[in-house]
């Protein structure tokens, strides 16, 4: 802080013994300072519309990247919902597959009790039991 005193005390022309300064010379004095303040002003200026510049594209960044992520959102609800009937779909085929696991164990029993009366000569009960042999499979 002194030393910025001390400056300031250099630039001022000190009054020579007996001259005063006059009106004119003041006035000079007052202008370049004043000259010096609009210099830094006008850089200051210049600094603040740079910094105006990229903060405009920074919101245009910001704007690009909020539909970005308003999109990805929208993706994400449509594959939530997606999934979930999907999910729903798997659940029912599920109990159907359940469903008919059980009853292939009911037919073959039925086909076994067929085929003891009839002594395995029945052609249809064989083609019947080869076909409930492929439906096991296929509900595993």
């Amino acid at each position: 802080m002194k030393n910025k005193i001390k400056k300031l005390n250099r630039k001022i022309p000190r009054k020579e013994a007996g001259r005063k300064v006059t009106i004119n010379e003041l006035a000079l004095m007052i202008g370049k300072g004043f000259a010096g303040v609009d210099a830094k002003f006008a850089q200051v200026n210049e600094r603040f519309t740079q910094m105006d510049e990229r903060f405009d594209r920074m919101d245009e960044r910001f704007d690009r990247m909020d539909e970005r992520f308003d999109r990805m959102e929208m993706k994400l609800d449509s594959l939530e919902r997606r999934i979930f009937a999907i999910e729903d779909i798997l659940t029912v085929h599920g109990k159907d597959i359940r469903e008919t696991k059980e009853d292939v164990k009911e037919i073959k029993t039925e086909l076994r009790t067929l085929k003891k009366v009839d002594n395995g000569n029945s052609d249809k009960i064989f083609g019947l039991e080869q076909r409930v042999k492929v439906l096991e499979v296929k509900t595993r």
